[in-house]
């Protein structure tokens, strides 16, 4: 029996028109690799991330990727390696026949976008984001080529301890845009502020002396931050015998001794390991 053929989707008219009409295309980071590329100051090897569709190849480098450039080679690349799987848009400024490949700006293309994104950007407007870096403090963010600050604080209304359990590099989700600085072009927004908020309920559910169960979300010398419910967390003593240490991701069981709906705080005891967490 004869194969069948691989169909191909030939994407080389759109790299062509973004080319000529400088249309924006949005493809998947694939590569980072260091190209032989010619500047003012003569041919030199240049950090380039690389994307691809359909077997067609794009080399955007370093300095039209709209990515802080250092003096040291190794952290630039780093950076770059950050953008591994991640779609971006781009617009085309050069094709190799030759060599079937094309060069393409990042920088541009987030240029034009942000310059048509800020005209319209209020506080109080919901967008689609995608997490870009992430830090100990927050994630950088973008959309439509506006990069924005999400605050670790503004994950959730629970205690976060590692950033990556909420979002990871490359995901897509709505944030509410919460300060708006057009000047200095900087944007704060949160995610937190679009999920329901539990403290009104909370407050009625949880009670004094009673005994609830929960996951350990996070562990520090002085207490273990428990998860009683999405969003709401106690910051317990641990508990009084070293026979269990507490990790990350168990089920224990608390007694709670202060429910503070103002400060949006609970208070307890870990009293009873329930269950340790498997991938322990």
């Amino acid at each position: 029996m004869q194969a069948q053929k691989e169909f191909v989707h030939d994407v080389w008219p759109e790299v062509f028109s973004s080319r000529q009409n400088r249309s924006i295309l949005k493809w998947t980071v694939t590569g980072v690799e260091e190209q032989k590329l010619r500047t003012a100051e003569g041919e030199k090897k240049i950090p380039c991330m690389t994307v691809e569709k359909e077997r067609v190849k794009g080399i955007i480098p370093l300095p039209e990727s709209g990515i802080k450039e250092s003096d040291n080679n190794k952290i630039n690349r780093n950076r770059l390696v950050k953008y591994l799987g991640q779609d971006v848009a781009f617009v085309v400024i050069a094709i190799d026949q030759e060599q079937d490949v094309f060069i393409a700006s990042r920088k541009a293309a987030l240029g034009r976008l942000a310059a048509q994104a800020w005209t319209n950007l209020k506080e109080d407007q919901i967008v689609e984001a995608v997490a870009r870096r992430i830090n100990d403090n927050g994630a950088v963010v973008e959309f439509n080529g506006i990069e924005a600050f999400l605050p670790i604080y503004e994950l959730n209304h629970g205690w976060v301890e590692e950033i990556t359990d909420v979002i990871q590099p490359g995901d897509q989700f709505n944030v509410k845009v919460v300060n708006l600085d057009p000047e200095n072009e900087k944007v704060t927004v949160s995610l937190k502020a679009l999920l329901p908020d539990p403290w009104p309920q909370a407050t009625k559910k949880y009670k004094k002396n009673g005994i609830y169960q929960g996951i350990a979300t996070g562990t520090t010398r002085y207490g273990v931050f428990v998860a009683l419910e999405p969003g709401v967390n106690a910051l317990c003593q641990h508990l009084k015998t070293d026979k269990y240490n507490v990790e990350k991701g168990d089920m224990v069981a608390v007694r709670v001794s202060t429910v503070d709906g103002n400060k949006r705080k609970i208070t307890g005891n870990v009293i009873r390991l329930i269950r340790k967490n498997k991938t322990h």
